[in-house]
């Protein structure tokens, strides 16, 4: 099982986790939930900058690279690393994360501090690691180029890393992006690398995935679902497929379409609403529902990173994207989420206890409650509470849930709030009287 080490970055001061299958941080606003999912983040995409490396090699035509595929990689890594946290002077001189893979092939990114280079990041790969990149550089150009031309490059990395799964970062503030939507791809479109560097690098790798992603929904989801089922040989689960285009239609109230440029919500045969007149809670949702209805109609396997999916969504909204985002672990999908929603909460804890009755109870009765596609199986799930630098296991290994503490905290607090002043009004009439 991959495994993270994270010191003294961001808000963090410690944290060691193991990455399951689906993983949920909770905690107060500033506490490090976003700093712990960048940092998986940065290490899982990994295979795309080494592929990225390996590639450019091929690509130079012939032309000797001054660097070695491995110290090309170390540049770009120092490059995005700073684009992802950015400046190393304000980060603790003892920082460190340490990325593994495997049990023998890692990476760890720390400070090196000398006069030389004060906060200098220092980049170390694991011997496995550095004798695979190394390997590239020894091929001849032909070799290379059939490597690079018919997939053995991705299949190679893929089998080298043991997973062939996509990481992909949906951040939080959607909303902004999708309300200047078409401005944005225009803005972009104009930019400079270095201009596209000044962007946080999680933002610009998501604004880059849905602006290649939006003709892909010039039709509706069932034409879409129908088209691939009949014109192509991809297998696809159509049972998932169909709950997943239904939950997008109660969630945003119609139907993302992208015609001739126009980002449309479709809400009747003949009625449509621009995206940028859409509620904000429209559209914080609807790219995280597109992005992973592509990946799951295309049977591509990935790794989500969500952030607060909740966002502007009405509780009962809050409770379908949940159940939308668990179908996405029918294809071998993983998830990770961050969120401050107790609706969000309460509704995975109802998916993992519906996988822990469903051997008692009449599975027929269980199904009309909770479908099966979206249970969730604890052994796979991981939850976690961030605060003050530190992050604590939140679950119940008794019970096989989320703590009920972690969700009801907030209200217990309000309660008792109301508690109190009921007291201090029914001691004031006591008085008066």
């Amino acid at each position: 099982m991959e495994k993270i080490v994270i010191n003294k970055l961001g808000p963090i001061d410690y944290c060691s986790l193991e990455i399951n299958d689906f993983m949920v941080f909770t905690g107060p606003q500033a506490s490090g939930k976003s700093t712990i999912a960048k940092s998986i983040f940065f290490f899982k995409n990994m295979k795309n900058l080494i592929s990225m490396q390996v590639n450019k090699r091929f690509f130079s035509e012939g032309d000797t690279l001054e660097l070695s595929t491995k110290n090309r990689l170390i540049k770009e890594i120092r490059s995005i690393f700073l684009q992802t946290f950015g400046s190393t002077w304000c980060m603790d001189k003892h920082m460190s994360v340490e990325y593994y893979y495997t049990t023998s092939i890692y990476i760890k990114i720390c400070l090196k501090n000398d006069p030389i280079a004060p906060n200098y990041i220092w980049i170390e790969f694991s011997e496995e690691l550095r004798e695979f990149l190394d390997k590239y550089d020894d091929l001849q150009l032909r070799e290379l180029s059939h490597i690079c031309n018919n997939g053995d490059l991705k299949k190679s990395i893929d089998e080298f890393f043991g997973n062939c799964e996509e990481v992909i970062y949906i951040p939080a503030g959607r909303s902004m992006m999708t309300l200047f939507s078409s401005q944005l791809m225009f803005m972009y479109s104009v930019m400079n690398d270095d201009q596209k560097r000044s962007l946080d690098y999680c933002t610009q790798n998501y604004l880059e995935r849905i602006m290649q992603l939006k003709p892909s929904f010039s039709n509706s989801l069932q034409e879409l679902i129908k088209n691939k089922i009949e014109l192509t040989d991809i297998k696809i689960d159509k049972e998932c497929l169909q709950q997943s285009a239904e939950l997008m239609k109660q969630i945003l109230h119609g139907e993302y379409r992208n015609i001739d440029g126009e980002e449309r919500l479709q809400v009747g045969k003949e009625r449509y609403v621009k995206i940028n007149f859409a509620s904000s809670g429209q559209q914080e949702a609807v790219w995280i529902l597109n992005v992973v209805f592509y990946y799951l109609l295309n049977n591509k396997k990935s790794y989500f990173i969500i952030e607060e999916p909740e966002s502007h969504l009405f509780p009962n909204a809050q409770k379908l994207i949940t159940e939308f985002i668990s179908l996405a672990k029918n294809n071998g999908n993983k998830i990770l989420l961050t969120t401050h929603s107790p609706y969000i909460l309460g509704t995975i804890n109802n998916m993992l206890y519906a996988n822990r009755i469903s051997k008692k109870v009449d599975l027929t009765e269980l199904g009309k409650v909770i479908d099966p596609l979206k249970w969730l199986d604890f052994q796979k799930m991981s939850a976690y509470y961030v605060q003050d630098g530190k992050m604590d296991s939140c679950t119940d290994d008794e019970f096989e849930a989320i703590n009920n503490d972690i969700i009801d905290g907030a209200s217990e607090t309000i309660n008792t709030d109301y508690e109190k002043m009921v007291d201090l009004y029914y001691s004031a009439g006591a008085e008066v009287k």
